[in-house]
């Protein structure tokens, strides 16, 4: 029995419609953890650390920190929604990071009179990763209570894409990412501290990473990416 032409041109109308709102992600996995994945694990250990006052952590924080080396970026482009506060409450001046000199500051306090974990702070400068290390992007703003910034991001088809979100600490920041058509691939509710999206696009391809403080302090914040 022949089937009507009508149904069918429709049938394949409806099923290029699905394909173009499905969102981009592909569904091969992620794979191992990359360069971005240890820059947050770098960073949650280094806010465990100076909760805890453990020095111990805090100098694998910064080992871990250091192994990363981080580039400016190069094609992201960044709007941003919102008016801005000028007399909003200050926050700290920069995300903190874990691989910079304060750090390391920090640890010499917390090593004390001891010797052996003063040898380990020594150890961090004197023996500075040589050789080919995983890179990745980093880009610094600050936003204001109720702002948002949108950040566009090209992202390669196949290929397995890590996004961090690192703020201030001073107040919560929410992080979203979402394709070209506006379909969410990735969104983590709002935190104090470091987040990250993974996921694999399923083809070339334009990203949004919108990043919104909900606070009422002006934050200053790290966004990383591969």
């Amino acid at each position: 029995m022949r089937l009507p032409v009508l149904p069918v041109a429709l049938l394949i109308a409806l099923a290029s419609t699905t394909w173009a709102e499905a969102p981009n992600l592909s569904r091969n996995q992620v794979g191992e953890a990359g360069a971005v994945s240890r820059l947050i694990q770098a960073q949650q250990a280094y806010e465990e650390a100076l909760e805890s006052g453990d020095p111990v952590v805090l100098i694998g924080a910064i080992r871990l920190a250091r192994e990363v080396t981080l580039r400016a970026p190069v094609g992201w482009a960044k709007s941003t929604a919102g008016d801005p506060v000028p007399d909003a409450p200050e926050g700290k001046a920069t995300a903190p990071d874990p691989a910079g000199p304060r750090a390391i500051a920090i640890a010499q306090g917390l090593a004390g009179e001891d010797p052996d974990l003063q040898d380990l702070v020594y150890d961090l400068d004197a023996q500075l990763p040589h050789g080919r290390r995983p890179t990745a992007i980093n880009a610094t703003a600050t936003l204001d209570p109720g702002q948002t910034d949108s950040w566009t991001l090209v992202l390669a088809g196949e290929s397995a894409a890590e996004i961090g979100l690192i703020g201030d600490g001073d107040t919560d920041l929410d992080l979203t990412i979402a394709d070209e058509t506006g379909a969410p691939v990735c969104a983590r509710p709002a935190a104090k501290g470091p987040v990250l999206c993974r996921f694999t696009p399923a083809r070339n391809g334009f990203f949004t990473a919108t990043v919104r403080n909900p606070g009422l302090v002006r934050n200053s914040y790290r966004l990383v990416g591969n």
